[in-house]
């Protein structure tokens, strides 16, 4: 590895041993010490036109978190960067910033190694959860009451903003514990749910109360919500899976890769731990090339405490695998394999009707499709045979399609719910963002989509539809770097 001398470490970040972490859940990127995140975050130029913050979906002042970082100064650096993003914590872990985010878009990418800005972020983000910081400014109370359904990410951080205009917000989630995919889809190796669970409780502080086993749709119905409101924003997220319509696919063991993440994370994994419900044996195999597809191997491979046989198939090329190619890294490092241009014709089950074989077709590209990218085809009579004592499939899942059906809300594409260019539904007063709209995507994605649509809600009750300001030109055409700095910049941004 090339190393710049002026670096503090491995880039993008240290990792906790492979034979001892495939073993237990507990986190493997390992943190800055205070020297060092004040080292990086000196190697900042500091641009003038900041291409990193165009290229987070939230806005976030990486520049300014920088400038602060440098000095020691974390609260100022907290501050910063809270105004835009709720779940500091969360994303500073999560996104793949590598990945046409903040790091691929730093201008030092081109003359060395990037600045690890979702180290700095994770560092702020964990030096606030030991210096309990306030929460952001609020606007005062509006009158104006909103509903958002679902406490993911879209929805905590559409919350998060309408709170901060002063409207009163209450959000409602199915499952017994907020979060969404933060909480039961990502592993704890990954987003420690400490972190997740800290940053939601912030927003509740602020007002914003979260009443959760509640589903909407099934306990109240939405006209019922919409008549205790002056507004509705859903953010439900994405839950319906891809099915595999392939012989055997109804065997034993072979599980739906996002059900098996939400039933091992929903309760906490310790509790799961006491209380296994799935007996994957020491051959398993994960279908599919996404993070999904790599959460369930690494998980995989620790409920059988670092000791299965975990195969990734793909039906692609390595790369073209949408994977994080870190998280790939780290799944090669922990002992996962990984067999490309292959996919499931069929599965074989044993006299008890439990899947022992996978029978796979070797793939090949043929030519790309509309969107350029080369379709995988079989290649006639290179069938071949994988042992297996369990199945995950995690080929994909569109939007969660209950609620718009049980309401009656015009759909979109693969059942999501259709909305318009402010982000409003087919019924008046009811606005939708995020997966549920749009299909899966990343947690910081959702995000800016649920602070998009609550933006619009915000400019729907208070009039001012006609008077939408983007994000940018608030944060930052108005909110200058140089009068931030100066210290001249009004704290009470974004409520008017």
């Amino acid at each position: 590895m090339n190393v710049e001398p002026n670096r503090v470490g491995q880039f993008p970040f240290r990792k906790a041993d492979p034979e001892e972490r495939k073993r237990n859940f507990s986190e493997v990127q390992q943190p800055y010490s205070e020297e060092e995140v004040m080292r990086e975050a000196d190697r900042c130029l500091l641009c003038g036109t900041p291409v990193c913050i165009d290229a987070c979906p939230v806005l976030l002042d990486v520049r300014g978190m920088n400038e602060a970082v440098s000095r020691g100064d974390f609260k100022t650096a907290h501050e910063r960067i809270r105004e835009t993003n709720p779940l500091l914590g969360v994303t500073g872990r999560c996104c793949p910033q590598l990945q046409g985010l903040c790091e691929d878009a730093c201008v030092l990418k081109w003359s060395g190694q990037p600045i690890g800005i979702g180290l700095i972020q994770r560092y702020v983000a964990d030096w606030e959860r030991k210096n309990k910081q306030p929460p952001p400014s609020i606007g005062a109370d509006t009158g104006k009451k909103v509903s958002v359904i679902g406490a993911g990410p879209a929805g905590v951080a559409g919350a998060d903003l309408l709170k901060r205009y002063g409207h009163h917000v209450v959000i409602y989630e199915a499952l017994p514990t907020p979060g969404g995919t933060s909480w039961y889809g990502i592993p704890d190796y990954h987003l420690p749910k400490d972190v997740l669970l800290h940053e939601i409780g912030t927003v509740r502080e602020m007002g914003v109360e979260i009443k959760t086993n509640v589903m909407i749709g099934k306990d109240i119905c939405l006209s019922q919500l919409l008549d205790e409101n002056d507004a509705i924003l859903i953010t439900t997220g994405s839950k319906d899976p891809q099915r595999l319509d392939i012989q055997g696919s109804d065997l034993q063991g072979v599980i739906n890769g996002y059900e098996f993440l939400e039933n091992v994370f929903v309760n906490g994994v310790n509790s799961y731990l006491k209380n296994p419900k799935y007996d994957l044996g020491n051959d398993i195999i994960v279908v599919g090339g996404g993070d999904t597809a790599l959460d369930c191997a690494r998980t995989a491979l620790r409920l059988t405490q670092g000791q299965g046989n975990v195969t990734i198939a793909y039906r692609r090329a390595e790369e073209d695998m949408p994977a994080d190619p870190i998280m790939v890294e780290e799944a090669e490092e922990e002992g996962v394999k990984f067999r490309f241009l292959a996919q499931p014709k069929s599965f074989e089950g044993s006299d008890k009707n439990h899947v022992v074989t996978a029978v796979m077709d070797s793939m090949q590209l043929g030519k790309p499709d509309q969107s350029g990218r080369r379709q995988p085809e079989s290649i006639p009579g290179k069938e071949f045979k994988m042992q297996c004592s369990a199945v995950l499939l995690a080929i994909g899942r569109g939007p969660d399609s209950f609620l718009q059906k049980q309401a009656g809300l015009k759909l979109g594409r693969h059942n999501s719910i259709a909305i318009n260019d402010n982000y409003k539904t087919s019924m008046e007063g009811v606005f939708a963002a995020g997966d549920v709209t749009s299909g899966e995507t990343l947690v910081v994605k959702a995000m800016e989509l649920g602070r998009e649509a609550a933006q619009r809600v915000h400019e729907y009750l208070t009039g001012l539809e006609d008077q939408h300001i983007s994000f940018y030109e608030r944060y930052y055409k108005q909110n200058l770097y140089d009068r931030m700095r100066e210290g001249k910049v009004d704290t009470d941004l974004p409520p008017d």
